[in-house]
């Protein structure tokens, strides 16, 4: 129904449906990063030791079917290196087609009438794109992924159309994947230019529209270009995000001492992580009250940052590059994304979480296997529980807490 009639599904029903589509998605995640760990040289011993939290999560067919993949070095493991890249493709250019573009779901040259809401529509493009975000950091250029076709490009154009906030990063690998498919596309005939639709003719329209949306901005004409970010009562995170760093920093000098401007422009940067010229740590220290701030923005991450796992992500390995250890910001981090950081490659999970976890629950057996059973998950409402939250449950053997509220 996802993929095919789509536009006369029940409103909650196309929800489930593309929201049991998306839970998919770390799976290929992961799928690709191990395979290509083993393909990088690592033991499949070696690799399973490195993820075995993420493999303990599996169900045994899940595990098995892992287990094949890092044994078939023939062709299971060389494909496998890119599923993550092949799900999301395959996702764009089939099941998720209408649903990312529904002025092209037609009949008789109509538009379809949609039971869905077009804000419901927004909402569920926006979660593609954010796992669509996870797959392009993935994506690596080799003979055994070549970009040849529209399905290859389709995907990049859909994220960039629905994802919230387009970073530098993502930018710069959507214009990796199109000099690859230019490269790709060169030898192709393209019969669309005499009238005939074509595959290549369709390539070369989806090329064409990413390299307008990944184009450079126009050269920063000084500071007057401020006055674009507009009031900081009414300016936005997502404004922030998008303003240069020159512009940025000025902005901050000019409205000194405003706690609200440096906290939105905080949040900024777990959807713009790197600036070349102004960095997280000198932006909290224009704050009155730094860790107070951080303090509080982590226990209102839901309310005040929102978004899908890569914003997480971002904000939680942010947190954790800071020179702090603070017990009490540590247990306010959600309790997944925490324990899934890593403070460099091959460790199971950061010092400063795991002295926290160890802190809480300490000797108690019980402890440990409640905490073990906890509700937290990678995403949708449960991705939001705080770590304090669920070690205190687990201690005390009380009820697991529900999820904080938008």
């Amino acid at each position: 129904m996802l993929g095919s009639i789509p536009w006369d599904v029940e409103p909650e029903l196309l929800e489930e449906i593309a929201q049991d589509d998306l839970a998919s998605s770390p799976l290929s995640v992961l799928t690709t990063r191990m395979c290509r760990m083993r393909r990088d040289g690592a033991t499949e011993q070696e690799v399973r030791e490195h993820f075995a939290n993420d493999l303990a999560e599996l169900t045994p067919q899940q595990r098995k079917r892992i287990d094949q993949l890092l044994a078939d070095d023939e062709y299971g493991l060389r494909y496998s290196c890119r599923a993550a890249i092949s799900r999301t493709a395959g996702a764009a250019d089939g099941r998720w087609r209408y649903v990312l573009n529904p002025d092209q779901a037609r009949q008789y040259g109509e538009p379809r009438p949609w039971r869905a809401s077009s804000d419901q529509l927004a909402s569920l493009d926006q979660k593609f794109a954010e796992h669509a975000a996870v797959a392009l950091e993935l994506w690596e250029p080799g003979p055994e992924s070549p970009v040849r076709s529209a399905r290859d490009v389709r995907w990049v154009h859909d994220l960039l159309q629905h994802l919230p906030v387009v970073t530098p990063q993502v930018k710069e690998k959507a214009r990796l994947i199109c000099r690859e498919a230019k490269r790709g596309l060169a030898g192709r005939w393209d019969y669309g230019r005499y009238g005939l639709d074509s595959d290549t003719q369709q390539a070369r329209e989806l090329l064409d529209a990413i390299e307008r949306m990944t184009a450079e901005p126009c050269p920063d004409p000084g500071p007057a270009r401020t006055a674009s970010l507009g009031k900081p009562d009414q300016v936005t995170v997502r404004d922030l995000a998008g303003a240069p760093d020159a512009v940025l920093d000025d902005y901050l000098r000019r409205h000194e001492g405003d706690d609200a401007l440096v906290e939105k422009t905080l949040l900024s940067f777990a959807s713009r992580a790197y600036r070349r010229d102004l960095s997280f740590a000198e932006v909290l220290k224009r704050h009155s009250d730094p860790q107070r701030a951080l303090l509080d923005l982590t226990r209102n991450l839901r309310r005040r940052l929102g978004g899908g796992p890569n914003l997480r992500e971002a904000w939680v390995g942010t947190l954790l590059g800071l020179p702090t250890d603070d017990p009490e910001l540590i247990r306010a981090l959600p309790a997944w994304t925490a324990l899934k950081a890593r403070e460099s490659r091959g460790q199971a999970a950061h010092p400063a979480v795991t002295s926290a976890v160890r802190t809480a629950l300490g000797d108690n057996a019980e402890a440990w296997q409640r905490f073990a059973t906890s509700p937290a998950s990678y995403a949708g409402p449960a991705a939001w529980l705080r770590l304090g939250d669920l070690l205190d449950a687990a201690a005390n053997g009380t009820p697991w807490p529900t999820p904080p509220h938008t």
